[in-house]
């Protein structure tokens, strides 16, 4: 690899979170108009996490800081993989092992209200994580595992693989009718109640770099021709998926934990299935 094309890599995993964090600030606007509201400037996530950079830490336990370290440290190393364009199914661990020690940190805290946030956290993971090693498994078997190897241009073969990424989005993006961890509705917060100051901000920023990887996953779907018009079109499918979790989020109320974890496990399984299916008994392979 030459310097160039590292250093390419090094400043995609630095550019990604902050794309997903102004990502973040184009869903507060775009919600705030559906609700005829003005809404938040676009930057706000980023002066949300300035603010609590300023702020004295606070801790119930040590673990706490020790799990929200982990947890930035092994979804920026997911993300660092994929834009390197290492085994996807590698990827795809090292991320979810990044969401497990968010629930760790959680139950690392001596709070009913964090234990609880916790177990709803862990009740999401088993909801989204079966479909997205399924969409990973998908790719890599019409493909290839290597990210690198992967020429794009998968909507054509596996359009209801990439329509089950939604839900998972909506998930992960904290949205209705699945924002069963952290219920935006409520004061409470889910995993992050008992969290303040700078590690808070470590978890937010440790969330943009996991949905930097999903929506990573999403430009994969689209094909690469042209390198404008590749990178245009892998945005503009990124965008799309998140305007579909934000009219979803508006037209939906907050489902229970019960039809979360069975409506994500039948309807994205079942999506990831008939899809392949449809695929073998037109191509006669996968």
């Amino acid at each position: 690899m030459d310097l160039l094309a590292y250093a390419l890599q090094v400043l995609t995993v630095i550019v990604a979170p902050l794309v997903v964090g102004l990502a973040m600030g184009m869903d507060r606007k775009i919600t705030a108009r559906m609700q005829n509201r003005r809404g938040p400037p676009v930057l706000q996530p980023f002066y949300d996490v300035g603010k609590l950079l300023s702020k004295r830490p606070m801790l119930l336990s040590e673990l706490q800081a020790t799990f929200a370290g982990a947890a930035l440290l092994f979804h920026a190393a997911a993300l660092a993989l994929f834009v390197s364009g290492s085994d996807l199914l590698v990827t795809f661990f090292v991320s979810g092992t990044g969401s497990v020690c968010l629930v760790m940190g959680a139950f690392s805290a001596r709070s009913p209200y964090s234990f609880i946030g916790g177990q709803r956290e862990l009740l999401a993971i088993l909801a989204y994580e079966p479909v997205l090693f399924l969409v990973v498994l998908s790719i890599g078997m019409r493909s290839s595992f290597l990210v690198g190897d992967i020429q794009g241009g998968l909507l054509h073969d596996l359009p209801l693989v990439l329509l089950a990424l939604v839900p998972v989005l909506v998930v992960l993006l904290e949205k209705s009718p699945f924002d069963v961890p952290t219920a935006h509705q409520e004061i409470i917060s889910g995993p992050y109640v008992e969290y303040s100051g700078p590690y808070l901000a470590i978890l937010e920023v440790a969330r943009w770099f996991q949905l930097a990887f999903v929506f990573g996953m999403v430009t994969l779907f689209f094909w690469s021709g042209d390198a404008v018009i590749s990178i245009a079109g892998k945005l503009a499918l990124a965008f799309a998926a998140l305007f579909a979790t934000i009219v979803i989020d508006n037209a939906s109320a907050r489902l229970t934990r019960e039809n979360m974890v069975s409506f994500m496990l039948i309807a994205g399984i079942g999506l990831v299935a008939i899809n392949l299916l449809v695929l073998f008994i037109l191509k006669g392979s996968i």
